[in-house]
């Protein structure tokens, strides 16, 4: 113990960052020195979990914690609660973060049932001026003010929360002037029917959506976006992509719905995995000679064929005519391909050779491609 007390102050600090806020309060009876050193600590981590049956010796320890705290700058506050914790110690914990001009904001509130009542976030939260990223998880209701300013705010996710109604996403977008990074992640049984995404400043988008059903719209104009990122099951009467003149790329896992002109806006991209069939579900409606849902000859080929593509990879392909159809116009229009890779889902030996006998015969535009077949 000698040796570490030994050690700098802001080195201390560091390796007291590293540690959980209950274990960092600890050290305050190590000496005289450390009693006042855990209050400079400008991350805190706070988790319910740890005080099981004792829930007011939890709450009085985070008031303490917090008010004590004398950090220059809160870094970052994390709030791992269960569905004990009192609505109103949670918005005074955050409305006390955002007074300490807090940075990073983290808020997992979990429940035993789901589908229970979720909480509320003080309006404070919307209107922080130095919040970077902020991360809401579970039972939390995004229920958005009328007016949300949060101008420092670069990253924000949201994963499994609940919405007060269709506008509450937009609102809250509409206030993050530098959004550069979002994730939105929404579990079966959320009954939220839009996804409205516009966000000028936005590069990276994720969205994952557990739901089954039938939803209404699902918008994204991100003009410059570079990733996207979407794996989603659910029919929306109208989905589009507009304005990502930028996207680098893309993975897209899509049950239903993925119309040409959807899937066209992702023909600019470098690199992109496709997935539009997952399992047989996917194939209802269509006989085995279809062409893949959303799939059609295009008038032009796209930029991405003539002059960048490289490397495709059909996994779990099945040689039927539509199947055919989508194989031969890559292989006869990517002038840049390289490798050709199909992985057949049949393991019979006669019906691989088949396949392999048709796909060799397609004549390619690039004269240096390779066909591999696994």
């Amino acid at each position: 113990m000698d040796i570490i007390s030994q050690l700098s102050d802001d080195l201390l600090l560091r390796i007291l960052s590293c540690v959980r806020t209950k274990g960092v309060a600890a050290t305050s009876l190590l000496s005289k020195r450390w009693r006042s050193l855990w209050m400079l600590i400008p991350n805190l981590e706070y988790d319910d979990s740890t005080h099981i049956g004792d829930y007011k010796s939890f709450s009085q320890f985070v008031y303490r914690s917090l008010l004590s705290n004398k950090a220059p700058v809160l870094e970052s506050l994390h709030l791992n609660l269960g569905a004990d914790c009192p609505v109103i110690d949670i918005g005074l914990w955050i409305d006390i973060a955002v007074s300490r001009r807090v940075r990073e904001l983290e808020i997992s509130i979990s429940s035993s049932v789901k589908g229970s009542v979720s909480v509320s976030l003080p309006s404070s939260l919307y209107s922080s001026e130095t919040l970077e990223t902020l991360r809401l998880i579970s039972c939390v209701l995004l229920d958005v003010p009328v007016h949300v300013r949060l101008p420092a705010l670069k990253t924000l996710s949201l994963r499994l929360v609940d919405y007060i109604d269709d506008t509450a996403l937009p609102r809250l977008l509409s206030g993050c002037s530098r959004l550069e990074g979002l994730l939105v992640e929404r579990y079966d049984g959320d009954t939220t029917t839009d996804v409205t995404v516009v966000i000028p400043s936005l590069q990276r988008l994720t969205m994952l959506d557990q739901n089954s059903g039938t939803a209404g719209r699902f918008v994204i104009d991100a003009p410059c976006l570079k990733y996207l990122n979407i794996k989603d099951c659910v029919l929306y009467n109208f989905r589009q992509i507009e304005n990502t003149p930028e996207l680098a790329e893309a993975h897209v896992e899509i049950t239903h719905g993925a119309t040409q002109k959807f899937l066209s806006a992702l023909t600019s991209v470098r690199r992109l995995s496709l997935c539009l069939s997952l399992s047989e579900k996917h194939d209802s409606g269509c006989s085995a000679k279809e062409p893949p849902i959303g799939w059609k000859p295009s008038n032009s080929v796209p930029k991405c064929f003539l002059f960048s593509l490289e490397a495709f990879v059909w996994i779990g392909y099945k040689g039927r005519q539509g199947d055919r159809e989508l194989a031969t116009y890559v292989l006869k229009n990517a002038a840049c391909l390289k490798t050709a890779t199909f992985s057949p889902e049949s393991t019979n030996v006669g019906d691989k050779y088949q396949m392999l006998k048709e796909l060799a015969s397609v004549p390619t535009a690039s004269i240096s491609s390779q066909l591999l077949f696994d």
